[in-house]
């Protein structure tokens, strides 16, 4: 989602795009490529903190990067990412590249904080479509590199479904069956392991797993200006699926049967069936080894596939003085041969096709079905706003789901708080 409008979403919004115009920051960042010894420069990447994989891998793209170009690098890592690099470029100290978060990349193209990339200089042609489009403005100005992606898939417990006798191909395709067929199969899971102990499937109380639900048949959770528009008829009919799911009684959250989230409650041998992303995937293999289980595609809703996807990108400050050292990370992490390593060092998925081939992903079943979600997925994007509706949904949708206020009160209540505080903002 690209055509988003101009909307003050957090404090440092003015404060950043006020000092920034105000100190030139939006000087001519191009860059030649054709250098590739940079003896003696340093650059500095602005990164949040990772799991111990990614750490390693990224101390390993480092390392290489430094070896290739005669340049050094140095690491920032924030602990409190949007509101500390936010500030950083409010005093002019961003670093010369930084993570963009594909939720977050709206609020860093409208304040004028990515320097334009050449589509060219980085094989934008390798990528999948969507993702570049995440990173790319209205008018067509491509301002990061996705590094990697994930989407949403459904994780069996087939240990859970030989203990009751229930084949996965008797799952329905479609979450509106599911409906009517999770009763039954929550009671031959209530004989087989006692009640309330093992449960059909989970569900999470955010938008980010949502929103692809709130979108079907083209409803508009967030209207144009950046308002929520949450209590819209046609994003509480598709929503209230939720709310039917929940009252089968084989539905619960994470926190629900006292874990704290998807993998921990599936790894734990106390769901049956979770929606989760692909960085769950090497969780199981390693942290829950017994736990056997196989990967399928999304339930169908309305009549059509869907799913969530979630996206980090590679982006240039515009106001680095290393604008061509800064390109050749963004090349060497997003390239194919960064790319590969990347991938195979943190269990994250390519987001090129070439590196998904040459990864072997592939040719991987489970991890095959998350990969494919890119086609029919749902960008977590939707202009500066969206942090702050998502927090008033959460807010709100439990009144909605133990029926303490009807689906149609409780969005009305979100909305109220959201534009609330967008209005403040």
């Amino acid at each position: 989602m690209t055509g988003w409008k101009k909307v003050v979403g957090t404090g440092l919004l003015l404060s950043v795009a006020a000092l920034l115009a105000a100190c030139g920051g939006n000087e001519d960042t191009s860059s030649s490529t054709d250098q590739t010894d940079f003896t003696g420069d340093s650059l500095t990447i602005g990164v949040w903190g990772g799991n111990e994989a990614e750490e390693k891998s990224l101390d390993e793209m480092i390392q290489s990067f430094e070896e290739a170009t005669g340049a050094t690098v140095e690491k920032k890592v924030y602990t409190d990412y949007n509101t500390q690099i936010q500030a950083d470029m409010a005093g002019r100290t961003a670093p010369d590249v930084f993570y963009v978060d594909a939720y977050m990349f709206p609020w860093f193209s409208e304040n004028g904080t990515l320097a334009e990339l050449d589509p060219a200089d980085f094989e934008s042609e390798q990528f999948y479509d969507s993702l570049i489009d995440a990173f790319t403005t209205s008018d067509g100005q491509l301002q990061a590199v996705p590094k990697d992606m994930s989407t949403l898939a459904l994780y069996f417990n087939t240990a859970i479904f030989d203990e009751v006798g229930v084949s996965i191909d008797e799952v329905p395709d479609t979450l509106e069956a599911y409906v009517e067929w999770l009763p039954s199969f929550q009671e031959k899971i209530n004989e087989a392991y006692g009640e309330g102990n093992v449960f059909a499937m989970s569900y999470n109380q955010d938008m980010a797993r949502n929103y692809h639900l709130a979108t079907r048949e083209n409803a508009q959770p967030i209207n144009e200006d950046g308002t929520a528009n949450l209590a819209d008829p046609a994003v509480v009919d598709n929503l209230s699926i939720l709310k039917e799911l929940v009252d089968t009684k084989a539905a619960v959250t994470p926190q629900d049967i006292g874990t704290g989230w998807n993998g921990e409650a599936f790894g734990s041998g106390k769901i049956a069936i979770m929606d989760e992303g692909n960085w769950v995937y090497e969780t199981l293999k390693t942290e829950f080894p017994d736990i056997p289980f196989v990967v399928k595609e999304m339930p169908t809703y309305k009549g059509t596939e869907g799913s969530m996807m979630f996206s980090v990108g590679w982006g240039k400050y515009v106001g680095t003085e290393k604008s061509a050292l800064a390109d050749k990370w963004i090349q060497h992490a997003t390239g194919q041969s960064g790319m590969q390593a990347w991938v195979e060092g943190t269990g994250t998925l390519p987001s090129r096709q070439d590196v998904a081939d040459a990864a072997k992903i592939t040719e991987n079943s489970d991890l095959n079905v998350h990969l494919e979600a890119w086609d029919y997925a749902t960008i977590w994007q939707n202009g500066t706003t969206l942090d702050t509706i998502n927090k008033a949904y959460q807010n709100f949708l439990p009144n909605a789901l133990n029926g303490s206020m009807t689906f149609e009160e409780a969005m009305e209540a979100a909305d109220d708080q959201a534009n609330a505080d967008i209005t403040a903002n």
